[in-house]
């Protein structure tokens, strides 16, 4: 009677054995097979954020595009000066002092129509920075033709009260607009 025990007790174990590596082998197959979704998965959200960043840019350059493209032959009086309130507002903002501003139309390509802006300001480097970071985020085709940086004459007040460096900022900028082909 023992022996049938002992002989039902390992036929026991030997099943359990069996099931533990059967369900260990495919837990192993599903979990393998779960990475590999997995990784598709995020390859395929990483490529989906990718589409939607570029959409995104292309938005914006599909913007400055068409704010770009005009049938007139050279700039209107509002457009110079909204452009030029324009900076004025960024200036303000960013507390930098404009001592000139004018605008110069000049002769381009035949399908270009440019006009070219000199300024004059004041400010500090992080401001100048953050002033052309602003210029270049308008919607419109921007090049900075010169940028001439020089300090300026600080009083002794100033040089004991450590106040940040101000430099002398000549900044010569050109707006262009492309002739829509009729």
């Amino acid at each position: 009677m023992r022996q049938h025990y002992l002989i039902l007790i390992l036929i026991m174990l030997g099943l359990s054995v069996a099931f533990v590596m059967l369900g260990s082998e495919s837990l192993n197959k599903d979990l393998g097979r779960i990475q590999t979704l997995d990784s598709q998965i995020k390859t395929s959200q990483e490529k989906l954020n990718s589409a939607r960043i570029m959409d995104q840019e292309l938005s914006q350059f599909a913007m400055i595009i068409d704010n770009s493209l005009t049938k007139d032959k050279k700039f209107s009086f509002d457009e110079i000066n909204e452009f030029k309130t324009g900076i004025g507002q960024m200036a303000h903002e960013r507390q930098i002092s404009i001592t000139k501003l004018s605008d110069t139309s000049k002769w381009s390509l035949p399908n270009l129509i440019e006009i070219t802006f000199n300024m004059e300001l004041e400010a500090t480097y992080r401001q100048i920075g953050q002033f052309i970071s602003d210029m270049e985020s308008q919607d419109n085709i921007i090049k900075i033709q010169t940028l001439d940086i020089s300090p300026v004459q600080r009083s002794d007040e100033d040089i004991l009260a450590n106040a940040e460096s101000r430099y002398r900022v000549l900044l010569e900028i050109s707006v262009f607009k492309v002739k829509k082909e009729v």
